[in-house]
């Protein structure tokens, strides 16, 4: 089962990429057009006055996830290669209380309708980052489903008594 989450979040890790490095989202309107990228909704955010709704986002959006992407990566390969489980724990608990905090789906959410009520107003191009961000999304719900909490502490607790005795 660790090996399944493990395959997810390498694969999560390379969507999160890709929705970092794309475009996600283009528009068209009277001849001109605009391309948004996940960073640039913070960045654009931060431009117009909404400070703390920029941090917010690029918080709940990018670190976040990120983190608890490359978190979950630590902990499973340490269980995987017998590592010493010392920063995987704690990264683990670090991850387990982040996790409310990634809001990618609410993100995807927004996106949904934002794309809903422009497309009245322009041409919407859907760029390859908003089919990996919605990979991302699907990817995420589906480590956090597998992953057994029980079966990870109980992983570490043995890498950390198989340390202890050599």
């Amino acid at each position: 089962m660790l090996e399944s989450v493990l395959a997810l979040a390498l694969a999560g890790l390379i969507l999160f990429l890709l929705s970092n490095v794309f475009p996600l989202l283009g528009l068209r309107s009277q001849g001109v057009e605009y391309e948004l990228h996940l960073l640039g909704a913070s960045q654009a955010f931060w431009t117009q006055g909404y400070q703390m709704v920029a941090v917010l986002l690029f918080l709940n959006t990018i670190l976040f996830p990120l983190l608890e992407l490359l978190s979950l990566l630590w902990v499973l390969l340490t269980i995987r290669f017998r590592w010493q489980p010392g920063l995987a724990i704690v990264l683990f608990r670090w991850m387990r209380e982040l996790k409310p905090w990634g809001m990618l789906e609410v993100f995807m959410l927004g996106m949904l309708v934002a794309l809903v009520k422009l497309g009245d107003m322009a041409s919407l191009i859907v760029g390859a980052a908003f089919w990996s961000f919605a990979g991302l999304v699907l990817i995420m719900a589906a480590a956090t489903a597998m992953l057994d909490p029980f079966t990870v502490w109980r992983e570490l607790e043995r890498g950390k008594a198989d340390a202890a005795t050599n």
